[in-house]
């Protein structure tokens, strides 16, 4: 058994795909990411009671929705109306989604992708900055989700261990494990890799790396792009006590 293939892993929910905990990795110093902090998710408009009672019981107290307007519109979250937990948007892509494309038009997928992805992290990156803010002040589990959980939710995944130290062969696995999680994979495997929009429905693990090693030379790494998006210190080292275990819980 690896890190990424623990039991604890995947939550297993009857109308919800790829929703997984960010806990049990190994960070630079030995120490473990904890289980129950953060969770990541894809769809989550059409939880039957018994998910929603699965991720109430689970400890989730804050639900980030990370969809265009016109998504969360079309499909409301089902928590979005919700009592029992702070509900926030936190709209990733916003109305700048067609900017981001890779004008790499001959490139692999993968670089095709990380492309759309880097655009994203530097047009966008007063939401991803929002978007940790409400991470590092919200109480008990936070789930984050986009539709499948791929794009938008992997990005904020891969911040997230990034700043809990975990390392890039980690991060890059745990980006590429939706490809097992979603009931379209192996459909997905069929298609033409070079029909037009393919690249947007692959999840290498190359696809991360290419993003990751971006944001080391163009900002000094994912922590430094981070701070320049205004993250301040505090931010950060309480995203980092929340995820390594440090804030007073097992």
């Amino acid at each position: 058994m690896t890190e990424i293939d623990h039991p604890q892993r995947i939550l297993h929910l009857e109308m919800s795909q790829n929703v997984r905990d960010l806990g049990g990795y190994m960070t630079a110093d030995g120490t473990l990411t904890r289980w129950g902090r953060y969770v990541r998710a894809g769809d989550m408009d059409r939880l039957s009671e018994a998910d929603q009672h699965k991720l109430l019981g689970y400890g989730i107290g804050t639900v980030i929705d990370l969809r265009m307007k016109r998504e969360v519109q079309d499909a409301p979250n089902v928590f979005s109306g919700s009592d029992q937990v702070h509900f926030v948007i936190h709209d990733f892509w916003g109305d700048r989604f067609d900017d981001y494309r890779s004008w790499r038009k001959g490139a692999a997928p993968e670089q095709k992708l990380a492309d759309l992805y880097c655009a994203g992290l530097v047009e966008s990156g007063f939401v991803m900055a929002d978007i940790m803010h409400t991470l590092a002040d919200s109480e008990g589990a936070v789930i984050f989700h986009c539709r499948s959980g791929k794009d938008r939710t992997g990005l904020v995944a891969a911040l997230l261990l990034s700043v809990a130290d975990v390392p890039r062969e980690t991060i890059c696995a745990d980006y590429a494990l939706t490809a097992s999680q979603l009931i379209s994979a192996e459909a997905d495997t069929q298609l033409d890799p070079h029909q037009p929009g393919y690249y947007l429905r692959s999840c290498a693990p190359e696809t991360m790396a290419l993003t990751l090693e971006f944001l080391d030379k163009e900002f000094g790494g994912p922590v430094s792009y981070l701070k320049a998006q205004g993250v301040n210190d505090k931010c950060l080292n309480m995203i980092r006590d929340h995820l390594r275990g440090n804030d007073g819980a097992a």
